[in-house]
């Protein structure tokens, strides 16, 4: 295909990639950077159709305004880029970028200068398209394999544009009578027509993947507490645990008593706050949840009863020292646990639920405010209330038969 007919078709393309991002965008109206693609595509696509009526008149008015118009979608894609990967559109940047590159290759064009303005332009988008690559090359670990591809088309869209500024530098030609036409142009079209189309299906691609995780994260997620849900802790399980594991079951104490006195609201911070606890108190390879209403757990493979029962101690001391406020007075609140703990090679999951339950219950029997620990017989380490120099009292060892 000759130079006209592979601009055409990039300008085609252009616009139907920009109307895929904005039917995602009407899909997940909170991507924003899907607007900012949208309109750099859109941008890009413009001002290569500019451009070639620049060919056809060769006035510096149409040109400068073709380059910058490519440049500022050039930029938006930047920004558009920079956001999926922190969130944040850069705005700033984009216009500075937009801006800059813009009158650089504006101005000499409009003073007659058109191949010293070309040469810019090459340059100016050879450089905001390898920026962008080098942005996503850091971002890579979200997706490995897509965006590495995503930063290779970037990266060879961008060197596309410099043997273009090379050839005309070398011609040293300053004011043209026509817009080039050689091989480093028809290469540098080919090149972008086929990596914006590759550019266009990953990051549909990418956005489309980070929305199903959003999605799968809402789903396993429980939104007060950010804990997993019930639902995604027996997903994550499965029906067996490989290896030995700890399952400690938590109860908040008298939590309708908490509602009915001090409002919801306060009950809401009150479980907020345990599953802030519950969470940084977890291991790295622990599992935290919230089983629903007042009931948590937490499931430690590879631990002891020793080990589970001192660190659901722990949690019991750390929500035990909160203070809250509600119907203005400050209140506590006290937790019991129950810890099971198997051996074996694989532990049914429902049989260690129910032990770990059936401790729980013991712990509620015996007084509240406590851990109790399924050996068989039911161990319940009663932590003493008294507090000394900020040091932990002396446990005491209570037996109680299992329910």
């Amino acid at each position: 295909m000759d130079y006209h007919s592979l601009l055409t078709a990039f300008v085609l393309s252009g616009c139907g990639l920009a109307i895929t991002f904005f039917v995602s965008w009407l899909v997940s109206r909170t991507e924003r950077f899907l607007i900012a693609w949208e309109l750099g595509v859109l941008g890009m696509a413009l001002g290569a159709l500019v451009y070639g009526w620049y060919g056809n008149t060769m006035s510096p008015v149409l040109g400068a305004a073709g380059f910058s118009i490519v440049l500022t979608g050039l930029a938006l894609v930047f920004g558009a880029g920079r956001a999926f990967l922190t969130g944040v559109l850069p705005w700033r940047g984009v216009g500075v970028i937009s801006v800059v590159s813009s009158a650089a290759t504006a101005i000499p064009i409009l003073a007659g200068y058109n191949g010293a303005g070309i040469v810019v332009f090459n340059i100016a988008a050879a450089l905001i398209l390898l920026v962008t690559a080098l942005d996503y090359w850091r971002g890579r670990a979200e997706a490995r394999l897509a965006i590495t591809l995503l930063t290779a088309l970037y990266v060879l869209s961008g060197l596309s544009f410099v043997p273009c500024a090379i050839l005309l530098l070398n011609a040293g030609e300053w004011r043209l009578d026509a817009i080039p036409s050689n091989w480093t142009e028809t290469l540098n079209i080919g090149i972008c027509l086929i990596t914006l189309a590759g550019i266009g299906a990953l990051s549909v691609a990418l956005n489309q993947a980070r929305v199903a995780r959003g999605h799968k994260r809402d789903a396993e997620t429980d939104l007060l507490t950010g804990l997993l849900n019930r639902r995604a802790l027996f997903n994550h399980i499965a029906n067996d645990i490989e290896g030995p594991a700890a399952f400690v079951i938590f109860d908040l104490d008298h939590f309708k008593m908490i509602n009915d006195v001090h409002g919801h609201l306060a009950g809401d911070e009150v479980l907020r706050t345990f599953g802030k606890i519950l969470m940084s108190s977890a291991p790295p390879q622990g599992l935290a949840a919230r089983l629903g209403g007042e009931e948590f757990a937490l499931l430690l493979p590879g631990a002891s009863s020793a080990a589970a029962a001192q660190l659901a101690d722990g949690v019991r001391i750390r929500i035990g020292e909160r203070r809250f406020s509600g119907s203005g007075r400050s209140f506590t609140s006290t937790v019991s646990a129950g810890v099971a703990c198997s051996e074996d090679a694989a532990t049914n999951f429902e049989t260690l639920i129910r032990d770990a339950d059936n401790a729980l219950y013991a712990a509620k029997r015996n007084g509240r405010d406590r851990v109790a620990v399924n050996s068989g017989e039911i161990e319940t380490l009663a932590q003493s209330r008294s507090l000394r120099d900020g040091q932990r009292g002396p446990i005491d060892l209570v037996r109680a038969r299992a329910r």
